[in-house]
């Protein structure tokens, strides 16, 4: 039986179910937690999702993937990865990328004053920034963040 939580339109597992339902595996049904994982993990070379975590995921027995997952999956469905976040995403993208401003000008020194909308960031939000800086870093991508036109 599931929670309250997990029965609406924006939990992950209703979003992750959705996309499954639309989609058509070799047969032209839906494909298994199985063949996702399985292409999945076959495209990328290594293993990063298990069809038993997929499982999990879809019966919202689990609901915190890593980004890595959330990106692969989004992949495979053909949606992005923003997908898997609340209707608030927007909102949240927003402290994001503000997050990313101040950082890297702390970084290359050119700040003087904290931004007033960074410091509203919650300890939870200040973590998925410095996830994001991470996965950016790690892929080689410059970490700097053009300025915000406003």
């Amino acid at each position: 039986m599931q929670h309250a939580q997990e029965d609406g339109a924006d939990s992950l597992a209703a979003k992750l179910n959705c996309l499954f339902e639309r989609a058509e595996g070799p047969d032209g049904s839906p494909p298994s937690n199985r063949q996702v994982a399985a292409s999945i993990n076959a495209a990328a070379g290594e293993q990063i999702i298990s069809h038993s975590y997929i499982s999990l995921l879809r019966n919202g027995h689990r609901d915190n993937p890593t980004f890595r997952q959330l990106e692969v999956l989004a992949d495979y469905f053909g949606v992005s990865p923003a997908h898997f976040f609340d209707r608030d995403h927007d909102e949240i993208a927003a402290q994001v990328a503000e997050g990313l401003r101040f950082l890297t000008s702390l970084h290359t020194g050119d700040v003087t004053t904290p931004s007033p909308r960074a410091h509203g960031l919650t300890a939870e939000m200040i973590d998925h920034v410095n996830e994001v800086m991470t996965q950016i870093e790690r892929s080689g991508l410059p970490a700097s963040v053009p300025p915000d036109p406003s």
